[in-house]
């Protein structure tokens, strides 16, 4: 007996309500709810003796349960070798058990014996009908951790005509069963559960459920390997082959079958061949989670209810939901897939024409409902466990044949009109970090990625290559400079590849997100991401200190030197690899959206990486602009304000400074917002932020610290100036080696010898 007390302090009409739970440990089914009621006083001390007068109440009520249960829990114990006979048990009322533990052989009693169990007992063998015919009452056999049981007698279970069910559990040498072990069981028989025994083939169960259907038969933990052609063939409630080791489901496996739910739960199921779930009638729950399956056949699935594929990463794309013709519920894996449910004719636009075109519409299928009288299969299922078999007769699952969703497949069409299609109830539903969007979300972002991101490669293409057409000439900002445009050539990579994905998946992005932010692209969308954002705020820090250092150390000699700026910069280098290999050692993810970001922080592990991402760029930013306020505040006051001159300087630093705040300080905050569990913004706006705001950056920084600048005019003007005088001479010599080359052809052999020495070759 225990005594469970739950209080509920919710005010209803100044009523509080205090809820005592007494539940009876020898018979789970039964409970006793006591409300205790006690009004509201404005007093202390009546609250306090209400208090004591509930509190009082309760024990009574719990020592009067206990003592009326007194007799059951106290229940007199026969011991008849090793065994137990007692008028009660744990789990059914009204029949006497025998309790058998660590015995060689079955004692026969003289009670009328209605449950036998036998635990424990590694001495027996082999089970026969002569071991069991002196007990031919039996309503319930139990026989558990019996781990030497190899073997059960065809016509063990023959003539006990009242058995009701059979439970073996945890029989490791029990291999397999005579086929025909459960012909002629008794028709009272409802379950059959063997579980964590070593069975690799299931015996013949067609004839289990005739007439009543069985409840339950499971072969749980067991060793099956595959489910042949005609197979299995019964009439039950519950099928359950959970936790095998199936691979292969051959066609037509369950042809002839009743069956309400089939689990096999737990299974490899690598083939499952077309027509698997075919000749199944009034399969309403399937469950085919925690496998190995890649594709879900959907013949014979047209009155299924019920779907249940939970954590199967392989299982990629889901069928279209006009192929079932009955789906209410379904249990996915990926979010996405209730996407493709949502959004069905852009899932499978073949699949939706064709039911538009076969469908009737409401009022013609209402019409032509009339001259049909469908019967409902039941759908009350029993609990996992023992069963109380009290209202069986009344409770009968099968009571009657029941027509098929295929005979209104018949008279309605294919399936349901498509407006019904949006009351299937799926889960995971799409969350915040992935919604029923394509990547962008919008048309205007869509375009603007594009131009950013051709634009970022074209300029930094042109950094890159004026700064690698000659040695850097151990200048440290054209060192930093060229590191900044190869980070931002980094990023532009990074968008252009989310920009094409998009383009490829418009309008059906749910269809290809498990291959995208799964696959190879997005995981290196993910680090050159994370890489150059790193790497370009490490450039970008290096550049503000370095001019700090030149305008406020002006006077010093020991300014940054190119060999420890090449030091610190390869610590940059290594920093943000670091952090960009981080999501694909575990800690955090790059395939938890769909632009390829570490937004996972469902782990702490996660959160920290998040956080540190966050930190340095707010703490760079926060250096940069405490460097530019002070090289601005250096400037004398006439400086700051005169129209021409120096007074560029301020204005170029208020640039600098503009675009890295409108650029980073957004994403920060609203990161920061996030991460303490109060996001401000969805994904959907945040993606303005995180592939637009954010990468304009990547498109400044080329023209504010290098293609603007007049050193870097100067060098570009002095390459095309170089690049031009070559190609004049080029083009001179050429007109000057065909003139003499047609002057040679008049002269002498000797003569031809001398000018080929004078003359350069080409």
């Amino acid at each position: 007996m225990s005594c469970i007390v739950s209080c509920d302090s919710s005010r209803m009409d100044d009523v509080n309500v205090t809820t005592v739970l007494l539940v009876s440990a020898n018979d789970r089914r039964k409970s006793v709810v006591v409300n205790l009621r006690r009004h509201r006083s404005s007093s202390n001390s009546w609250i306090s003796m209400w208090s004591v007068f509930d509190f009082l109440m309760i024990l009574c009520i719990c020592i009067a349960q206990l003592s009326a249960k007194g007799t059951v829990m106290n229940t007199q114990c026969i011991t008849i070798d090793n065994c137990c006979v007692r008028n009660m048990t744990n789990f059914w009322k009204h029949k006497t058990e025998l309790h058998c533990s660590r015995i060689q052989h079955i004692p026969v009693v003289d009670e009328i014996i209605h449950v036998l169990t036998i635990d424990d007992s590694d001495d027996i063998k082999e089970l026969t009908e002569k071991s069991i015919s002196p007990y031919n009452n039996l309503t319930d056999i139990i026989l558990s951790n019996m781990k030497n049981l190899e073997y059960l007698d065809p016509s063990t279970f023959k003539n006990l005509n009242k058995l009701q069910s059979l439970y073996i559990l945890r029989a490791s040498a029990l291999k397999e069963l005579s086929t025909d072990i459960f012909h002629g069981l008794s028709k009272t028989f409802l379950v059959l559960r063997i579980s964590k025994a070593n069975l690799k083939v299931i015996p013949d169960l067609s004839d289990l459920g005739t007439p009543t259907a069985m409840h339950i038969i499971e072969f749980e933990g067991n060793q099956l390997d595959t489910l042949p052609t005609n197979g299995i063939k019964t009439r039950a409630e519950q099928l359950l082959l959970e936790y095998n080791k199936i691979s292969e489901v051959e066609n037509w496996a369950f042809n002839g079958s009743e069956i309400a739910k089939l689990s096999l739960r737990g299974n490899y199921l690598d083939f499952l061949s077309e027509h698997s779930f075919d000749g199944i009638l009034n399969l309403r729950t399937l469950d085919l989670s925690h496998s190995s399956m890649k594709v879900l056949p959907t013949s014979g699935l047209k009155s299924l209810e019920v779907l249940r594929i939970e954590n199967t990463p392989s299982m990629t794309v889901i069928p279209s939901v006009y192929l079932f013709g009955n789906l209410k519920e379904a249990y996915l894996t990926y979010s996405f897939h209730c996407c493709s449910f949502q959004f069905p004719a852009k899932h499978d636009y073949s699949s939706y024409e064709f039911h538009k075109e076969d469908s009737q519409s409401p009022s013609e299928c209402a019409q032509t409902k009339k001259n049909y009288d469908f019967h409902v299969v039941s759908s009350d299922f029993i609990e996992n466990g023992y069963i109380d078999y009290a209202n069986d007769s009344e409770e009968e699952f099968f009571n009657e044949p029941a027509i098929t969703n295929s005979t209104q497949n018949i008279i309605c069409g294919n399936i349901t009109p498509p407006t019904m299609r949006s009351d299937v109830k799926c889960w995971p539903q799409p969350n915040a970090l992935n919604p029923c969007e394509d990547i962008m979300g919008f048309y205007w972002l869509r375009v603007c990625v594009w131009l950013v991101g051709i634009a970022a490669l074209l300029a930094n293409v042109v950094v890159l290559l004026v700064a690698f057409r000659k040695k850097f000439n151990y200048s440290v900002p054209r060192f930093l400079m060229s590191n900044l445009a190869f980070a931002d050539f980094c990023t532009a990579i990074y968008l252009l590849l989310l920009a094409y994905e998009d383009l490829v998946s418009s309008e059906k992005y749910f269809n290809y997100a498990y291959s995208w932010q799964n696959g190879v692209g997005c995981k290196i969308g993910g680090f050159l991401t994370v890489f150059s954002s790193q790497l370009s705020v490490f450039a970008l820090c290096l550049l503000t200190l370095e001019r700090w250092y030149s305008i406020r150390r002006a006077l010093y000699t020991n300014k940054m030197t190119f060999a420890s700026t090449v030091r610190i910069m390869a610590f940059g280098w290594v920093y943000s690899i670091v952090m960009a290999t981080m999501p694909l050692l575990g800690i955090s993810s790059y395939s938890t959206t769909s632009i390829c970001l570490p937004m996972d922080t469902a782990r702490p592990s996660g959160m920290c990486y998040v956080f540190t991402l966050l930190s340095f760029a707010a703490a760079a930013f926060l250096l940069m602009l405490f460097c530019y306020v002070q090289i601005y505040m250096s400037l004398s006051y006439e400086t700051r304000h005169a129209a021409k001159g120096e007074a560029s300087v301020a204005r170029k630093i208020s640039v600098l400074i503009g675009t890295n705040f409108a650029c980073t300080a957004p994403v920060i905050f609203f990161g920061f917002t996030a991460l303490l569990g109060y996001p401000l913004i969805d994904v959907t706006k945040s993606k303005i932020l995180l592939v637009f705001f954010y990468p304009i950056n990547s498109c400044a920084n080329p023209f504010l610290y290098t293609i603007l600048t007049a050193s870097f005019r100067r060098e570009a003007f002095s390459t095309v100036t170089k690049f031009g005088l070559c190609l004049e001479n080029e083009k001179e010599y050429k007109v000057i080696y065909s003139t003499q080359t047609n002057n040679t052809q008049r002269l002498t052999p000797m003569h031809k010898h001398t000018l080929s020495l004078t003359l350069p070759q080409p």
